[in-house]
């Protein structure tokens, strides 16, 4: 049996444009999918991952996605913060002497 490709990408774009889809959560630590559905998560139902043991419902979903966002966002501003620190030396004026030879 074959199978067309193009049909099968096209089946699922037109599904992820599809504003009533069921989507289902997965879990955080090892992504292993969930079943659970997203409206039954917001409703405040729970789940035990089959694979890692950890127990997940949306409260603490929450507080690990704004944990990640604020990784982050701390990793773009330390990047910045060292980027600046490079260009500041690279454009420092070097040291000068005095007369009487000390720095």
């Amino acid at each position: 049996m074959t199978h067309d490709l193009s049909q099968r990408q096209t089946s699922v774009t037109v599904l992820d444009d599809d504003p009533g889809l069921i989507q289902s959560v997965s879990c955080p630590m090892c992504h292993t999918g969930a079943s659970l559905t997203q409206s039954a998560l917001q409703a405040g139902e729970a789940w035990r991952c089959v694979r890692c043991g950890q127990h997940w419902d949306a409260a603490r979903l929450s507080t690990v996605a704004a944990y990640a966002a604020w990784v982050v966002e701390r990793d773009r501003a330390e990047r910045r913060g060292t980027e600046r620190s490079q260009d500041a030396a690279q454009y420092r004026d070097p040291p000068t002497e005095r007369l009487d030879g000390t720095p």
